[in-house]
Formats: structure tokens, C-alpha cells, sequence
């Protein structure tokens, strides 16, 4: 099976738990640290990847990093992993696990890159626009990429959205071309 069938199945399973979990917010607070501190340290991230460390090793480092900051129920889940040996994927499983939260709560995330950095207000006119565009909550990250030289480019999913000069100057080269464009 590849790995993103059986992080997807780890994170729906993980996901069902939440869904019956009380402290629901704690969990996932509890997920975002396991995530960040994974993401962060690459010495954690190629620990958990390694065939060659046991799983009894792996359990007791993920034991003891995470035992005085995260709660019973995600460190349960944390062993069982491990335990299943599908620790390798486990920054995949809480990747999909967010995804799949977001999903479920009608949010999407968008990656917008821009030549310069957006005002609050344009922030806020941008997030709208994609709100009604996509019809569901939008949650957004910036970034700057100076090679646009004007604009935007907002990424929601498989659909890009290209609101950049350079893309604005090819589609009028192109009409130019086609003749379909009035130079009076």
C-alpha cells in the first residue's frame, strides 16, 4: 500500500477519534505541537523514518519528548503508530489529518504569493473575493516573490489563480497577436 494510502487512513481514523474525543481543541493543539516539533527537527523527522531503530527506541524518544506537553489521548495514539510501525508516515498522517479537518469544517487554504506585501485591506478584499469564489472559509498565507514584479498569484488546491503583470502582459501579447484587441 503507498504511503499516502495508509496516512490517509491513519488520519481518518484519527480523525473519527477526535470526532468522539471531549476536548476536542486540546487534541488538536496537542497534533499541531507533534506536527511542528517533527517539521522542526530533522533529527526527530529521520529517527522516525529509520528502519534500522526499534520501535521500542522510537517509543521511548517519542515518550520522552512529548510525555510533559501533550495529553493521554494523542500520546496513546502517538504508541499505536509506532507500534504499528507506521511511524515513517507520520508527518504524512498529521499533514492529511489537518486536511481532512479543514475539509470537514469547510475551510480551504490558499498559498498567495505577491510582488509586494498586501495591506490588511487587501487582505481582507482578497479573502472575500476567494470566499465567494470557493464558498467556503478561507485561510491564507503570504509570501513574497520578487520574480512576479506586479501582483499576485493565489494557489486554492489544483486551481491557481494568476493575477500577476507578467500574466497580465501574456494574455495581451497574445490578443495582439490573435488580432483580437483594438489598438485605437
Amino acid at each position: 500500500m503507498s504511503t499516502s494510502r495508509v496516512a490517509k487512513r491513519y488520519a481518518e481514523a484519527l480523525l473519527d477519534l477526535l470526532n468522539e474525543e471531549k476536548k476536542a481543541e486540546t487534541v488538536i493543539r496537542d497534533l499541531a505541537l507533534v506536527q511542528q516539533t517533527i517539521n522542526d527537527s530533522h533529527e526527530l523527522s529521520r529517527l522516525l523514518k529509520s528502519p534500522i531503530v526499534s520501535k521500542q527506541k522510537k517509543s521511548e524518544v517519542v515518550a520522552e519528548i512529548f510525555s510533559k506537553k501533550i495529553g493521554a489521548t494523542v500520546q496513546q495514539y502517538l504508541a499505536l503508530v509506532i507500534s504499528k510501525g507506521r511511524d515513517y508516515v507520520l508527518d504524512e498522517i498529521l499533514e492529511q489529518f489537518f486536511l481532512l479537518r479543514d475539509e470537514q469544517l469547510g475551510i480551504v487554504n490558499v498559498e498567495v504569493q505577491s510582488a509586494v506585501e498586501f495591506s490588511s485591506k487587501q487582505e481582507k478584499e482578497l479573502m472575500n473575493h476567494l470566499e465567494t469564489f470557493t464558498k467556503k472559509k478561507v485561510r491564507m498565507t503570504f509570501s513574497i516573490d520578487v520574480s512576479l514584479k506586479g501582483g499576485f498569484v493565489a494557489r486554492v488546491g489544483d486551481t491557481m489563480v494568476d493575477g500577476s503583470l507578467r500574466h497580465q502582459l501574456d494574455l495581451l501579447r497574445s490578443r495582439l497577436k490573435d488580432g483580437t484587441v483594438s489598438t485605437n
